[in-house]
């Protein structure tokens, strides 16, 4: 197959799988490194990614095999191919879907606690967030040059 032998839909059809591998690849890879945060709902998303490469190498065979598969089989056995082919995207496809429906409404790992004395961490060191002193209102200077006036001793003036 030459250069110029090759059709519009097939040099398509090899970029859009160029594109989604890159996705989905950049996807796992991303979920695998926050594993720690998100805990199982990262696992579901890269084990979702990884089922929807499966899907595109499926794409990717056929997209290569199609053309040979012409010159030497029937029409009858393409189109049976073509319908196992079909069939058998629809599953892995909905499974990669499903798995990453599922990894969006999974149940997040808990915020770590800040360890104390860590420079994020407000309030002393061994003291927990929760029980951080409240709020105290500093006394508010006056402006020099200004003194309130001063008040009489109790008892001064009666008489």
């Amino acid at each position: 197959m030459s250069l110029s032998s090759i059709s519009l839909s097939t040099i398509l059809s090899i970029v859009s799988l160029i594109v989604m591998t890159v996705m989905l690849l950049g996807g796992a890879v991303l979920m695998a490194t926050r594993r720690r945060e998100h805990g199982r709902g990262a696992m579901l998303g890269m084990v979702g990614c990884i089922v929807l490469l499966v899907g595109v190498a499926l794409n990717a065979l056929i997209v290569f095999l199609l053309p040979a598969l012409g010159d030497s089989w029937s029409p009858s056995e393409i189109e049976i191919v073509l319908a196992i082919h079909t069939l058998a995207s629809l599953i892995v496809q909905i499974a990669g879907t499903v798995l990453l429906i599922f990894a969006v409404i999974a149940r997040r790992n808990p915020p770590q606690p800040v360890q104390p004395g860590h420079p994020s961490h407000p309030g002393h060191p061994g003291q927990q967030p929760w029980q951080q002193q409240p709020y105290q209102q500093q006394p508010v200077q006056q402006q020099p040059g200004w003194q309130a006036p001063p008040r009489p001793p109790f008892g001064e003036g009666q008489g």
